[in-house]
Order: C-alpha cells, then sequence, then structure tokens
C-alpha cells in the first residue's frame, strides 16, 4: 500500500503537469495562431517535460537517467521492429482498402505526390517531435501505472484514455482533425494496448514506442486522410482493437510458457 503511494504521487503530478502545460499552451496558440505557433509546439513536449521535472524532484539524476535509458534498449527483435514500423501504416492501408469493398466508397487522389526521401525525412522529424510525448506517457507513465495496477490491461486502459483526452485541444479548433471524436477514442485506447505489448516486450524500450508512434503520424503525409469516411474510421478503430487483442492474446500466452519453461 505505501510503495502505491509512493508511485501514485508523482503519477498525479505527471498527469496534473501534462495537461496544464499542453492546454495552457495550446488553447492561446488556438486562438492566435499566426503569433503563437511556438507556444503550440512547446505544448507537444508537455509529457516529457512533465516527466523530467517529476522524476527529477523525486529521484533527482537518477530518475532523469532512468528516462533517457530506455532509449540505450534497442537491441530487440526484428519482429518488434517490423510491428513498431509498419503495423499501423497496414492498419490505415487495409481500412482503405476494406471500406472501399464493402462499402462501395471511391476514393480519388487518396495517396499523396510525395518522394521517398521526404517521407524517410518526416519519420526522423516524427521520431524527435514524438519523443516529447513519449518519454512521459511510455518512458514514465506506463511502467508505474503497472506497478499500481499490477496488471498491463488495466494500467493500459487508464493511460489509453488519459492519453485520449489529452488531445480534446484539437477538436475545439476546426478543420484541425477529420477523425471523428469517438472513433478518434475508440482508435486511440486501442493503440495504447498495442503500444503496451511492444514496449513491454522490448524490453521497455523508448525507441519502439517512438518508431511506433512516427509510423502512425507520418501516415497522412503519405495518404490524404481527409478524405477518408466514418466507415473508414471505424474500420480503421476495429481493426486496431483485433489487432491489439491478437498481440495481447500472444503476449500473454507467450509470456506463460516462459513462465512454465
Amino acid at each position: 500500500m505505501k510503495q502505491n503511494v509512493r508511485i501514485l504521487r508523482p503519477l498525479g503530478i505527471f498527469f496534473l503537469l501534462t495537461f496544464v502545460i499542453a492546454w495552457g499552451t495550446w488553447f492561446p496558440s488556438f486562438l492566435h495562431p499566426e503569433s503563437l505557433r511556438l507556444l503550440s509546439f512547446v505544448g507537444l513536449f508537455a509529457p516529457a517535460i512533465s516527466a523530467l521535472l517529476v522524476a527529477y524532484y523525486f529521484d533527482k539524476a537518477s530518475g532523469v537517467r532512468e528516462l533517457f535509458g530506455r532509449y540505450k534498449r534497442f537491441r530487440f527483435g526484428i519482429l518488434w521492429y517490423i510491428i513498431s514500423i509498419l503495423l499501423v501504416p497496414f492498419l490505415f492501408i487495409l481500412s482503405y482498402w476494406l471500406d472501399g469493398r464493402l462499402f462501395h466508397t471511391s476514393f480519388k487522389d487518396i495517396v499523396l505526390p510525395t518522394s521517398p526521401f521526404f517521407t524517410f525525412a518526416a519519420f526522423i522529424w516524427l521520431m524527435f517531435i514524438n519523443s516529447g510525448e513519449e518519454i512521459g506517457w511510455r518512458g514514465f507513465a506506463l511502467p508505474r501505472l503497472q506497478k499500481v495496477f499490477k496488471n498491463p490491461l488495466f494500467a493500459t486502459l487508464v493511460l489509453g484514455i488519459l492519453w485520449s483526452t489529452w488531445h480534446l485541444p484539437i477538436y475545439f479548433t476546426p478543420g484541425q482533425s477529420s477523425f471523428p471524436l469517438v472513433l478518434f477514442f475508440v482508435f486511440t485506447i486501442g493503440l495504447s494496448f498495442i503500444y503496451t505489448v511492444v514496449f513491454n516486450r522490448t524490453g521497455g524500450s523508448l525507441v519502439s514506442a517512438v518508431l511506433l508512434h512516427a509510423s502512425t503520424d507520418v501516415v497522412p503525409r503519405v495518404l490524404n486522410i481527409t478524405l477518408f469516411k466514418p466507415t473508414t474510421w471505424f474500420i480503421l478503430g476495429l481493426l486496431t482493437w483485433v489487432s491489439a487483442i491478437i498481440l495481447t492474446i500472444v503476449d500473454i500466452n507467450s509470456s506463460r510458457h516462459i513462465l512454465n519453461k
């Protein structure tokens, strides 16, 4: 019980700071987009800023080293590199294809005229940007939530709901997202379970988490997702949950197999 209290206090401060910094910078920047664009950029790094501040406050330099040390955990199986980089783009493409087949949805100019070099450069840039989230969400919060709940499923559900809610200011700005809000929550929470499996199976690596996040965010640089219909987003959410369930079952069975050896 005492251990949970010691974990919950830093976690509570982390989540509070993350929301205050992000929302406190996003709302003014949405009202004055031309003059406060840099302020909006700061909000993207709110989870990392909060995690580093809280880690240093409670554990000093060792807490900060522990967070950045997760970037050194890059020696994991090629399968997890493939899943981290290709799974989510594949789900987007499959959703687009299934929507056309099942609902006879017509898409024109869905593939953007981007070069492989631009896609690669965008992916590298997104790895840097998304570190601003993943240092906090997966590097700091997820391991502590798993200690509190003693169960990765409950920990992931809590984190997925908070992660989804954190993005809400985007929906207060017209034209910022074509993703229906409810389906966005369905997709993001399902995606959280994929993150957890990948994160745990790669030894708590931030490299895998950042790759997974970058591969998600690079999709709009390749596909014109503003053309996606509600049915496309629905299929994407469904496929994401199916993938999450399969990965979770495989992870649980693999863990039991190792324990029974």
